[in-house]
């Protein structure tokens, strides 16, 4: 019988399927239900430091939100729920399952990032994902001051915390290899490919605009998961547009260590997590693998420049291949 486990950041999985941060993994029942329907880990919804600001001299010391922001979040507008009852909630979740529970946060203010993952390390988390992002809109600053941020926000946390920490990436990074090794050298665990946010789009109507949902770009992803794979010293968590076994079967493929799935649990339920995972086994046992580590990275750049003299089926990941589709 095919063993589906797998490991991400050190922690051990009964399989490659992680529930994404998302409204699924925001309370003790979420956790449990995804639990119950058999996912191997659980990444918990991000929690962002204005909902995390409740004492007032941590406001004025750090924070630079307006008060009647702080005012609305401590009254409940955003304010989902207090610290404690987020460190409450993993407690009990740690006493009822044995699956990963990954915790995730955003900060703006540099001096609160280690003190909140110190905070979760202590409330019994098993990992951090570090959900940084940082819009460029200065004129006068360059794209490494931006991802020079990634960094300090990594190694200030790394001083404190001894769990397994990862950072979850967007794609619009100058030079996304240069950056990920950076990070993999200043004791990174894992890296998230990618992060994904709203989108902005224009009312006509009314001439305003809104912000309507974004989607992961599956093939973004796969691409860079197969380019890096291996290349660097750590783990690679794939997250955007996995909607079915054959989707996983390619990531790992291509060298992931597990994938975030959200998306189609929020269309079709948790159960479809049988279903991936089925898809996922029938596979193995055709193709006579044992484990994941079987193939896990068999397609990635990697491998293919140490099984081939050139780039054998790794030119796909290159614009090479262009002119060729198309002409089929």
């Amino acid at each position: 019988m095919a063993d589906t486990s797998t490991s991400y950041m050190g922690l051990e999985m009964k399989n490659p399927v992680l529930a994404a941060s998302s409204g699924l993994t925001d309370s003790l029942n979420g956790i449990l239900k995804c639990d119950a329907a058999g996912v191997g880990g659980v990444v918990l919804k991000s929690i962002f430091e204005e909902q995390l600001i409740s004492e007032k001299d941590v406001y004025d010391k750090y924070s630079n939100i307006y008060p009647e922001a702080v005012d609305y979040l401590r009254e409940g507008g955003l304010l989902e729920y207090a610290p404690q009852k987020i460190f409450q909630m993993i407690d009990k979740a740690k006493q009822k399952t044995d699956i990963p529970i990954i915790a995730s946060i955003n900060c703006r203010s540099p001096k609160l990032w280690p003190t909140f993952a110190e905070q979760f390390q202590d409330a019994g988390a098993d990992g951090l994902e570090l959900n940084i992002y940082s819009l460029p809109l200065e004129l006068e600053k360059s794209g490494s001051e931006y991802e020079q941020q990634y960094l300090d926000i990594l190694k200030s946390i790394k001083k404190v915390v001894s769990i397994p920490v990862a950072v979850k990436l967007n794609h619009q990074i100058t030079s996304l290899p240069y950056l990920t090794n950076r990070l993999s050298d200043a004791g990174c665990d894992g890296l998230v490919f990618f992060n994904w946010f709203l989108e902005p789009d224009v009312r006509l109507d009314t001439l305003s605009t809104n912000n309507i949902k974004g989607k992961g770009d599956f093939h973004r992803t796969l691409r860079w998961v197969a380019l890096l794979a291996g290349r660097i010293d750590c783990d690679i968590s794939s997250s955007g547009g996995v909607r079915n076994g054959k989707d996983l079967i390619k990531h790992i493929l291509a060298g992931a260590s597990c994938v975030q799935i959200c998306t189609i649990f929020y269309e079709k339920g948790l159960e479809q997590t049988k279903e991936i995972l089925n898809e996922l086994k029938t596979w193995m046992d055709e193709k006579k693998f044992q484990s994941i580590q079987e193939f896990q990275g068999e397609l990635s750049l990697k491998n293919q420049q140490l099984s081939f003299k050139d780039m054998g089926e790794a030119q796909s990941y290159f614009r090479a291949q262009y002119l060729k589709t198309f002409k089929k």
